[in-house]
């Protein structure tokens, strides 16, 4: 499927949840050695300010135990077993994964922050000289507006399971590009993105006929768990 359609980028959605668990070092190391374009993850931070990987906001539904991340350290964190087996990685073990193997990091702020921690994780991928090699992507619009006052120069994707009007405007007015569940693309929508110069992006297709069929009106990304 990769190969077969060029023009579409096919992206590893938090590693390879397919075939190991979701945002672990062991399901981005797998996802890796595949033909895929870019590996997504989510990010946050602990009590203790320590950039972190973990899509949920609390641990209950990978660690069985109702913790917030934000309000406890990385050092119970650290303790903790995600199914009894993988550990919570943090953000510069999957940094150095994507660089070793040239992958796009496609990196999802996942709770709102402010300016300086949004300035933190920027340094801590500079630290690692791969900024030119992250698409930033996030549900919340502040993350994304502050990124932009900060990096003049970047890719970045709003994350919305809608469009209309208002978000169009918003894509115009930043200049960033839209990543979209699958259930709302068109050739239309497509075709009215393009010819505005801003990029597609969709999510989470683990569906091959419905991968073939994005991928044939020309979407520029697709997101998917493996199939």
């Amino acid at each position: 499927m990769i190969k077969k359609y060029p023009n579409t980028k096919f992206i590893a959605h938090r590693g390879l949840p397919s075939k190991v668990l979701e945002n672990t070092l062991e399901g981005f190391k797998k996802a890796a050695k595949l033909p895929f374009f870019g590996i997504e993850t989510d990010i946050h931070l602990t009590l203790d300010q320590v950039a972190i990987i973990h899509h949920d906001d609390n641990l209950i539904r990978l660690a069985n135990i109702d913790l917030n991340i934000n309000e406890t350290s990385y050092e119970v964190l650290s303790t903790l077993k995600l199914k009894d087996t993988y550990k919570i990685p943090l953000l510069d073990a999957y940094i150095d994964i994507c660089k070793t193997y040239h992958k796009e990091a496609i990196i999802e702020l996942k709770p709102k922050f402010s300016l300086d921690q949004i300035k933190f994780f920027i340094e801590k991928i500079e630290a690692h000289d791969y900024l030119d090699h992250v698409i930033f992507i996030s549900f919340h619009r502040e993350n994304l507006v502050q990124l932009k006052s900060i990096l003049k120069i970047c890719n970045i994707q709003i994350l919305t399971d809608t469009f209309d009007e208002d978000i169009f405007n918003f894509l115009i007015k930043h200049r960033f590009d839209l990543s979209i569940h699958h259930s709302q693309v068109t050739k239309d929508l497509i075709n009215l993105l393009h010819k505005n110069d801003i990029k597609i992006s969709t999510w989470t297709v683990n569906d091959k006929v419905l991968m073939e069929s994005l991928a044939k009106l020309g979407i520029d990304y697709i997101t998917t768990d493996g199939i």
